[in-house]
């Protein structure tokens, strides 16, 4: 037994994804609100179900046992029958049945998939919509919200809020339109999977090289593996695989697998006719550039180009940024992001250390200067370029924010990143007086022995800080 799951893509956005976020959240709401009474009508109509089976049984011929067989096969032959008034029974028992038929019609009809899904055959084109924003149980609802905001946010990063919602809405509506058109069903058709479909074509043709990363557990052997598949193979893939399902399974299966495919293939087609009209470029890109006033347009377009694959384009575009503005650590991030990324190293430290450098000497909030040096440096490793200084300059922030424990930790990366330089007693010096005041007592031990070991000529210097420290918080 296998378990597969993609978790995330590879591609940035420039703003807040509002839309997507408006469609999930809605989508939610409407689920906490429809979803119990969903459950409560499904149990009414087993109640009344089991009761018009019941009367239905005892118009069975009991000398004909073979017509419980066929009944149990086939009710609804039997129930034409009755309707018709083509079996013989009395007249009390066919007013029995007649109440529960009626009563158990009325319970079918009342249902919130019934009155708010689509239903082919009989067609509203208000349903179209609602339709959309109805989900059958928890699992239904997180596949569809999870694939969303796979590739959602992304598309509307492209095209824009008010573009990308009429587009989500009109892949919802063409899918809806061509499982009517191939299944002719009388069963209600709820969720928002056509619509996302659609959003998965356009994402399959605009973010072609974005790689998608997948969960993969098998449980014998165990085997826990984090992959990426490229856009461009993982997507047109799914789609054959709902397209070979809706022509050989959609009479076996609950699945709206039409769906799927008018939904993915109307995406695809608008993604070819914004491009090759040129309309795309005509008007939506300017749009929304337009409207990105929170954000530099070089950044925009970097993380635009990322998005695409186009990296060269992504690292020219970070570039002219930092050339102007080194200190700005959105353009500083996203290049560290894509050198760690394709493996430059060197590059990501360059880039890291500069950028920290012009934060210190702007003298920025202690606040964005640690959490560059925590979400950043410390998390990807890129600390061994920074100097002695630097970390004095690290600890006492956290030092002058009574984190004294931090201080210590920076000042013991410090020590071990220098150890072997001139530097060493120094940083060793201010280590000893971070773990007293943090009341590290195991380190601090730890620390000492060190000193002693190595510089035993500052031996008095440690005990006059610790000294200092211990009068000082005795004073306190």
């Amino acid at each position: 037994m296998f378990f597969l799951f993609p978790i995330r893509s590879e591609s940035r956005v420039r703003r807040f994804p509002v839309v997507t976020v408006s469609l999930i959240g809605l989508n939610i709401l409407v689920f906490l609100f429809s979803y119990p009474a969903m459950n409560r009508q499904y149990n009414l109509i087993m109640e009344k179900a089991m009761k018009l089976q019941d009367v239905e049984i005892r118009t069975l011929s009991v000398e004909d046992p073979s017509a419980i067989v066929e009944y149990a096969r086939d009710p609804e032959i039997q129930r034409e029958k009755i309707k018709n008034k083509e079996i013989e029974m009395s007249e009390e028992l066919w007013e029995e049945w007649k109440k529960a038929y009626d009563d158990f019609e009325k319970a079918m009809n009342d249902r919130l998939v019934r009155k708010y899904g689509f239903v082919s055959n009989d067609f509203d084109i208000s349903t179209l919509i609602t339709s959309m924003f109805l989900h059958a149980g928890f699992m239904h609802l997180f596949g569809n919200m999870w694939f969303l905001w796979l590739v959602g946010l992304n598309v509307e990063d492209d095209w824009g809020r008010p573009f990308f919602l009429g587009f989500y809405l009109l892949s919802g509506v063409v899918a809806s339109l061509l499982f009517a058109a191939m299944t002719n069903s009388d069963l209600p058709l709820i969720g928002a999977s056509g619509a996302i479909a659609g959003v998965m074509g356009a994402f399959a043709i605009q973010y072609y090289k974005s790689k998608i990363y997948f969960l993969f557990i098998l449980l014998f052997p165990f085997i826990f593996k984090v992959f990426p598949l490229y856009a461009w193979f993982y997507l047109p893939l799914w789609f054959v695989q709902q397209l070979f399902q809706a022509v050989y399974m959609s009479d076996f299966s609950p699945v709206a697998f039409w769906a799927h495919v008018g939904g993915f293939g109307f995406g695809i087609a608008v993604v070819v006719l914004l491009r090759y009209s040129g309309l795309e470029r005509k008007y939506l890109t300017p749009l929304v550039d337009n409207t990105l006033n929170l954000m530099d347009l070089d950044f925009s377009k970097a993380v635009e180009a990322r998005s695409a694959g186009n990296i060269e384009e992504a690292e020219k575009h970070l570039k002219e940024i930092l050339l102007r503005e080194p200190s700005d650590l959105d353009a500083a991030e996203e290049l560290i992001d894509i050198y760690i990324k394709e493996g430059k190293r060197n590059e990501a430290l360059l880039v890291s250390k500069e950028t920290f450098r012009m934060l210190r000497m702007g003298k920025k909030e202690p606040s964005i200067i640690l959490n560059f040096y925590e979400g950043v440096l410390a998390e990807r490793n890129l600390i061994s370029n920074l100097s002695p200084y630097d970390f004095y300059f690290i600890s006492q922030m956290y030092t002058k924010r009574e984190q004294q424990k931090e201080a210590a930790k920076v000042l013991a990366i410090a020590y071990k990143e220098n150890r072997d330089t001139k530097d060493a007693p120094y940083i060793l010096l201010r280590l000893i007086r971070a773990l007293a005041l943090s009341g590290n007592q195991k380190f601090l031990k730890k620390a000492l022995f060190e000193l002693q070991k190595r510089f035993p000529e500052i031996k008095n210097k440690a005990i006059a800080i610790l000294r200092e420290v211990r009068n000082g918080q005795e004073g306190s």
